[in-house]
């Protein structure tokens, strides 16, 4: 895979148009504490429109830290979404 740099707003297109949202979850800042929530279970949340973007901190897939603030890079292995 090629390499290119990876943005949330990328890796959520991603998650939710060419693979199994099922598979992801993400955790994010709400007021003083951390919520992981699957991603689709976030996507439809009334107050998405109210969580900037900026509070997201990382998205997972199966596990495995895809996507995470302050990173430049992420990896997702067999996948078209290949950060490195």
């Amino acid at each position: 895979m090629g390499k290119r740099k990876g943005s949330l707003k990328e890796t959520l297109s991603y998650a939710m148009h060419k693979d199994n949202p099922k598979l992801f979850s993400i955790s994010y800042r709400d007021k003083d504490k951390i919520k992981t929530d699957p991603l689709e279970d976030f996507m439809t949340k009334e107050e998405f429109s109210d969580i900037p973007l900026t509070r997201i901190l990382e998205i997972t897939r199966n596990g495995n830290v895809v996507w995470e603030k302050g990173q430049k890079q992420v990896k997702l292995k067999n996948s078209e979404l290949s950060f490195v």
